[in-house]
């Protein structure tokens, strides 16, 4: 990612419990959905099929749509022109 016209390192760096704790909320959220799984049968369909489901998107949408958003770019930070950027002559 370039901030302020700078590489910056990646953004999970510095960030392991968060890292940790999303990895376990989604990772729980999909064996729950596994698991709901168990208690699927032909009188009982609904239930467990609709939690399965809740479960399993929501296992996969953590980590893609609110997590996920190293490939965002902010374009003005990018291409706005630095002023406080001192220049060193030798």
């Amino acid at each position: 990612m370039i901030e302020n016209g700078r590489v910056k390192n990646h953004s999970g760096e510095g960030a392991f419990w968060g890292n940790l704790i999303a990895w376990a909320v989604s990772f729980i959220a999909f064996v729950a959905s596994l698991y709901a799984m168990g208690f699927w049968s032909l009188e009982s369909v609904w239930i467990p099929g609709v939690i399965a489901m809740v479960l399993a998107v929501v296992a996969f949408i953590i980590p893609k749509e609110i997590l996920g958003r190293g490939d965002s770019v902010d374009e003005e930070r990018i291409h706005a022109r630095h002023t406080a950027v001192q220049h060193h002559s030798h």
